[in-house]
């Protein structure tokens, strides 16, 4: 599946199942030259990404809008609007100010994602983060799920294709946090001094995301 990346994607799987552990689910293709690997888990998940053009390589953090155990990602959006939380973890973590917070909005076309103007709802580095932007971002996330379905389910919005032509179609949030690397000396060093630094970051997102415990 990523044959495109060359011998760079076996040397990141390598390393990828050294640091996350086994089975790596390859993504990406070539014609976004974008290519790596997830632990595959269903909801919050580490993942490796590679461009091969600029050699850019990132570890992130990652929650799509899909369903799993009943959509975690609305979850999450519904915890953080009532009582934010993700400021306060940054403010007490400064390793998680470089760390780059993505929201996008995916568009769907059967099992694909197509391009769309509208795709970008927040990028920021968490260390410009503050409360207002990000209950903002989470206000718009929030408005790409159903709420006629409690936002268990992906919504539905009018959005413009690169061409610039209109089209209705169901949508969905999807949260990354990425981190880059600067002068990485190896995969396996990058991806060990990443996970270290987004550890608590990565345990925030599921426990934000998980099922409330019942008794």
């Amino acid at each position: 599946m990523l044959n495109w990346i060359g011998p760079e994607a076996e040397r990141i799987r390598v390393a990828f199942t050294k640091v996350f552990g086994a089975n790596p689910q390859p993504f990406g293709n070539a014609a976004l030259r974008i290519g790596g690997f997830s632990d595959g888990k269903d909801g919050v998940q580490w993942n490796v990404a590679y461009h091969p053009d600029d050699e850019r390589l990132w570890v992130g953090v990652n929650l799509e809008g899909m369903q799993y155990d009943d959509w975690p990602i609305a979850r999450m959006i519904e915890r953080e609007l009532k009582e934010p939380s993700l400021v306060e973890l940054v403010k007490n973590d400064p390793g998680l100010a470089d760390v780059q917070l993505l929201w996008r909005r995916d568009y769907w076309q059967a099992n694909s994602r197509p391009a769309i103007e509208e795709r970008i709802i927040e990028s920021k580095a968490l260390g410009d983060l503050d409360n207002e932007v990000w209950r903002g971002s989470l206000i718009q996330a929030l408005a790409c799920l159903d709420k006629r379905r409690k936002y268990r389910g992906r919504g539905r919005q009018t959005v413009t294709l690169p061409n610039g032509t209109p089209v209705e179609g169901e949508v969905s949030p999807h949260l990354t946090f990425e981190y880059f690397a600067q002068n990485p000396t190896s995969y396996e060093d990058f991806f060990r001094e990443a996970k270290g630094r987004m550890q608590n970051l990565h345990k925030w997102l599921k426990d934000r995301a998980a099922r409330p415990i019942k008794f």
